[in-house]
């Protein structure tokens, strides 16, 4: 197959010998726009499709690989700001000029408008194309137990705050389809928000953002708990 057969040929270069992954979303995103128009309008938020792509904005299909790039290395802001410049694979995927990376900042302004749904959803098709074209079958799992070095998620009290918030309505989407009439409200948009303006804030204001995050959060937890203790029928 034609997919198949590109795939190949990306391994001839040995920028991306050692990262198949990102080599194979490479290819899939070329051939698929339709990917990259799913997630336009939550980082256009209206605006103008010209204002990205100058020279001091990425553009849209920088922004959405950027995000795919972030979500699937496991990296906050900084480190993706970091990996543009230190990484060629990552400067090859997202299709910066790596004399003129972008800063932390411009990547945390639009990726934070693409709600995590549709970004799994998009990793998502990625698989699913693949699996169509060929590349991936699934029908062997291959394993390493060697320990190597890897970025982490740093611990922070706020990010694991962020991480409960996500895992707890993640738990409740997937009760909602077995359960009829299961109705809950959602806070993640607002602690989104307040997980983002936390990491840039500083002094006292910080310190009431942080009191607001851990409302959010027992307001989460309650609901949670009032699911699992309440009977459906």
């Amino acid at each position: 197959m034609r997919a198949f057969e590109d795939f190949k040929i990306k391994f001839e270069k040995p920028d991306w010998s050692r990262n198949p992954e990102f080599a194979l979303i490479d290819i899939i995103l070329e051939k698929h726009p339709h990917l990259v128009a799913l997630l336009a309008g939550d980082i256009t938020g209206g605006q103008s499709s010209g204002v990205f792509g100058r020279k001091d904005t990425p553009s849209v299909e920088q922004i959405v690989r950027a995000a795919i790039y972030k979500e699937l290395k496991g990296l906050d802001y900084r480190q993706l700001e970091y990996d543009q410049t230190d990484s060629r694979i990552c400067a090859l995927f997202i299709k910066i000029d790596e004399l003129r990376p972008y800063s932390f900042q411009m990547y945390q302004k639009y990726i934070s408008k693409i709600t995590p749904d549709k970004l799994q959803r998009i990793i998502f098709e990625l698989n699913k194309l693949a699996i169509e074209a060929g590349i991936e079958d699934l029908k062997s799992i291959r394993q390493d137990s060697t320990v190597v070095e890897t970025n982490i998620h740093h611990p922070t009290n706020n990010s694991l705050l962020w991480d409960c918030i996500k895992e707890s309505y993640r738990l409740l989407e997937h009760l909602k389809e077995e359960i009829d009439g299961l109705s809950y409200q959602d806070y993640r948009v607002q602690a989104k928000k307040t997980y983002f303006k936390i990491n840039n804030t500083k002094g006292d204001k910080r310190k009431n953002l942080f009191v607001n995050q851990l409302t959010l959060f027992i307001k989460t937890i309650n609901q949670v708990s009032n699911v699992i203790k309440k009977s459906y029928h």
